[in-house]
């Protein structure tokens, strides 16, 4: 497991859809905001980060579970006495390492650009709701990736997937006038669970910042099984 998990963590640290989406995007939008709302920019913080993090724990993680699928890397794991369940795990462990680096590179800029205050307290809490979170995506993402045959069918998948749990969320906009519906949704959506534990880490509301790990946790253990149950080694 150690060696898959260092292996793809140094390729992982290679790809260019790990530069764009989840560094350079966040960078613009803090810039962006920093420019035309300075007086609200230091309140999107939170919110730049999670969506750092979703994005690449489940869009670019999916991209590339499918590609090494097409490639025949995982008919390679019938050659190999290694489970699948410790192959997902070590290869989802370095994706989520990377996202944890992530999240504290997208903060660092954040907090330059702003200017803000910053407890080591932060990190100290927001740590294990991001590892959590994104090990969730990206089991998510190796189911996704096995529902589509091609890239074009995967990005409209995850795109009918992911919009909708950013929009039902309090990322970037409040759900406090939004439709009953709307709101109902966001309580059983993994993204705002996520964005409520990073938010708590900020706040030191450590019951907020509890009740979210629970629930990630548990969306953690189902999407581990939903990711072995459909797990696909090739496209035949």
């Amino acid at each position: 497991m150690k060696t898959v998990f260092l292996l793809n963590l140094k390729s992982s640290m290679k790809d260019m859809y790990l530069l764009f989406w989840s560094i350079l995007m966040p960078f613009a939008a803090i810039i962006a905001l920093r420019i035309f709302l300075p007086s609200y920019s230091g309140d999107y913080v939170e919110g730049i980060i999670a969506v750092s993090v979703f994005f690449y724990s489940f869009m670019t993680t999916a991209f590339i579970a499918l590609s090494q699928r097409k490639r025949g890397v995982y008919n390679l794991l019938h050659a190999t006495p290694m489970p699948l369940w410790k192959y997902i795990v070590s290869v989802s462990s370095s994706w989520s390492v990377i996202a944890i680096i992530l999240s504290y590179i997208v903060l660092l800029f954040a907090l330059v650009i702003n200017q803000l205050k910053f407890s080591f307290n932060v990190l100290f809490y927001m740590t294990p709701i991001i590892l959590i979170a994104s090990l969730s995506f990206v089991f998510l993402s190796f189911f996704i990736s096995s529902l589509v045959k091609n890239e074009g069918h995967l990005s409209m998948t995850a795109n009918v997937l992911m919009i909708p749990m950013l929009l039902c969320s309090n990322a970037f906009f409040t759900m406090e006038k939004a439709p009953n519906f709307i709101q109902y949704i966001s309580l059983v959506n993994p993204f705002e669970w996520f964005l409520n534990g990073i938010k708590a880490a900020f706040l030191n509301n450590f019951s907020t910042w509890g009740e979210s790990l629970l629930l990630l946790i548990g969306c953690l253990a189902l999407t581990l099984i939903i990711s072995l149950k459909t797990f696909k080694y090739s496209d035949q």
